[in-house]
């Protein structure tokens, strides 16, 4: 029995769980903002044994240890119904069951173990890990600091750009924006009093030949050309194509054996099974590490170039 965890409006979730149903594969799928509403979770546990159950309102209620394989993908808190002063403590409370239920399942049943999950998301030990196995990065620095930047942009030619340290996408419980990387300039650093007030990535501009998108499932590497330099709004941040309603080009590619190795050996590195992983390939053909999303999107790289991602996380689920 697989288990497959995200949000009731997750799409990437519905188009594996069509692909489930098409393998005729056994699972349940469980939307995090409905626990407590149309399913939950129990746990009995005393001197001599301990077992956990998940129920629910509309099938039969299953054993944790009937879960071979679990996958988990986008969890939202569900919203407690309770008098506004309790609400943080209800969270609190809410958020430690589930996380119980997480840690009830093996690491080895995971696809990516929600834990390895937070761990692999950090950034900066993502491009120290990239440096130690051989791959190039941008010359980086990660600082709120106004004279650290400054001469971090003079020390790279008036030629950097800046990024989020955790992710670039802000999520006010409706919709998500992105807050794309952009180019830093002149104007930037002669008033930066006004923005330099929390840490960012500031890293060298890299002149670009087209970004990467490098999935990682299992030991299978799907790589896929994204031609940001076609269009100015998406030279620096590719993932501003929809906010242009840009068509990139995009096409199936085959990387180096050993960046492909390099790429596999940083998604082990963090206990991980799949893994998304954006790059560059510079003019002068060299390819640089950018940053790893353990949880990142895959299904538009299946529609858009046919690698079948869906049936390689599949297989590793049933593995």
């Amino acid at each position: 029995m697989l288990l497959i965890v995200s949000n009731k409006n997750d799409i990437a979730t519905d188009y594996l769980v069509y692909r489930l149903y098409e393998r005729d594969i056994p699972f349940v799928r469980i939307n995090t903002e409905e626990y407590l509403s149309k399913w939950e979770v129990h746990f009995f546990i005393n001197s001599q044994s301990a077992s956990s159950q998940i129920t629910f309102s509309n099938r039969s209620p299953i054993s944790v240890s009937e879960i071979t394989g679990a996958y988990i993908r986008q969890p939202r808190l569900p919203q407690v119904d309770v008098m506004d002063n309790e609400k943080e403590f209800a969270n609190r409370e809410v958020g430690e069951s589930l996380k119980s239920l997480w840690r009830n399942i093996s690491d080895d049943i995971w696809l990516n173990a929600p834990h390895n999950i937070l761990r692999a998301s950090n950034k900066p030990e993502q491009l120290k890990l990239a440096v130690d196995i051989g791959l190039n990065i941008p010359s980086t620095c990660i600082s709120a600091n106004q004279e650290i930047i400054r001469k971090f942009y003079k020390e790279n030619a008036s030629n950097i750009i800046a990024k989020a340290v955790k992710n670039g996408f802000l999520f006010n419980g409706v919709e998500a924006k992105i807050a794309g990387t952009q180019m830093i300039d002149q104007k930037y650093i002669d008033t930066i009093e006004n923005y330099a007030y929390i840490p960012m990535i500031f890293q060298e501009k890299i002149e670009k030949e087209f970004d990467i998108r490098i999935t990682v499932v299992g030991n299978t590497v799907f790589s896929t050309a994204i031609y940001s330099q076609d269009y100015h709004e998406t030279s620096i941040d590719w993932r501003l194509a929809d906010h242009f309603n840009i068509e990139l080009r995009q096409e199936k590619i085959v990387l180096p054996p050993a960046i492909e190795s390099k790429c596999q050996r940083l998604t082990q590195h963090f206990k991980l099974k799949y893994s998304a992983i954006d790059m560059i390939k510079a003019r002068d053909g060299r390819y640089y590490f950018l940053e790893l999303n353990p949880n990142g999107q895959w299904a538009w790289l299946e529609q858009a170039v046919k690698h079948p991602i869906r049936d390689a996380l599949i297989d590793t689920l049933l593995c």
